[in-house]
């Protein structure tokens, strides 16, 4: 049985997710619509899409999956007329933009027995799969301490640009678009760790897509404490996630998408070389397999992690496979990144109305 997608909203991220439903077995993409009709035209005709549909009741009526690719504001009214047809949900994230609209939606999906897939795709990572089967082998003992560095700036962040990104307008501004990844990646790691603390700062180069440009939320665990530092400041652009054991540790570069680990102990022959330097040695020799095999796929278009959430959703709804994206988990995701937001704009001030 084949069935039939639809894609709402054809922005920029639309593209990922049209590509990945093109390779998947077993379900067809049956058309698009959008605001903005000669948007949807366009990606229509770039993808070879048969149907642009002018109203999304057309698109629900005709389509077993709809797909929610428009900015977060939107997802709750369009989430609740496909559930309302009873039609399967993937979203992007953040699923909605508060915890009244998730609750609601949360009943509808489960009164009308649908499926719900959210994009938690840096899950599906090379990198990131590969740290967790680390994990999951023991490698480095028991996961203690999680660190997540979004250290970004306006020269290469599109979404800390000018004044008219949606991102602005969301709690929390410009971080509450990425906090779900940083979430999720804590609870498939640790589990539900609670939210401990959050400091917010507002610096004289605060860009306007981040009010608060230097944060740093602290969560904890009865066993795990995990961190992620949020700047808008720093022109390395950097995206890692360390993962500390107490035998071990692993480092994950994120755009980059190559994970090292480290389990090697304290000696004094190993001060008197360096263990940095050991490390540096261990991570070139695993560089060039791992390099070849990164560019090996991406030459074969089998990189993308939103290819592999959404075969894994397919999956899914084929029998065939496990949940993407638990419901647990979204719903970690959902209730404390609004606790974050909500305290990011406690300390530095909400977004004021244009």
């Amino acid at each position: 049985m084949v069935l039939n997608v639809g894609i709402v909203g054809c922005g920029l991220i639309a593209g990922a997710h049209i590509q990945a439903w093109q390779k998947t077995p077993g379900f067809t993409l049956r058309g698009v619509t959008d605001t903005n009709a000669e948007q949807a035209r366009k990606r229509a005709a770039e993808f070879k899409i048969g149907t642009v549909y002018d109203r999304l009741d057309q698109l629900i009526a005709e389509c077993d999956i709809v797909d929610v690719c428009t900015p977060p504001q939107s997802h709750a009214a369009i989430a609740q007329q496909a559930v309302a047809g009873g039609r399967h949900l993937v979203m992007e994230k953040p699923v909605v933009t508060s915890v009244a609209d998730w609750d609601r939606l949360a009943k509808s999906v489960q009164d009308k027995n649908t499926k719900l897939a959210v994009i938690h795709n840096t899950k599906f990572l090379r990198s990131i799969q590969t740290a967790k089967r680390w994990v999951d082998a023991g490698r480095i003992g028991e996961v203690i301490r999680i660190h997540r560095e979004f250290l970004t700036h306006a020269s290469v962040d599109r979404m800390l640009v000018g004044e008219g990104h949606w991102s602005h307008k969301l709690p929390g501004g410009r971080w509450f678009e990425t906090l779900p990844h940083e979430l999720y990646l804590t609870h498939w790691f640790a589990g539900p760790l609670e939210l401990s603390s959050v400091t917010a700062v507002r610096t004289p180069n605060a860009p306007s897509g981040a009010r608060a440009d230097e944060v740093m939320v602290v969560l904890r665990g009865e066993r795990c404490i995990s961190t992620f530092q949020f700047s808008a400041n720093c022109r390395q652009n950097r995206r890692t996630l360390t993962i500390q054991g107490t035998t071990g540790r692993i480092v994950v570069d994120m755009l980059g998408d190559f994970a090292d680990v480290s389990t090697q102990t304290d000696s004094k022959l190993k001060r008197a070389v360096g263990s940095a330097i050991i490390d540096a040695g261990r991570t070139l020799l695993r560089a060039g397999p791992d390099r070849g095999q990164y560019g090996l796929q991406r030459l074969q278009g089998l990189q993308s992690p939103h290819l592999r959430i959404i075969q894994a959703l397919g999956r899914n709804l084929q029998g065939k496979g496990e949940e993407p994206t638990p419901f647990a988990e979204v719903d970690y995701v959902i209730r404390v990144g609004d606790k974050i937001a909500r305290e990011i704009d406690r300390q530095v001030g909400p977004v004021q109305p244009a």
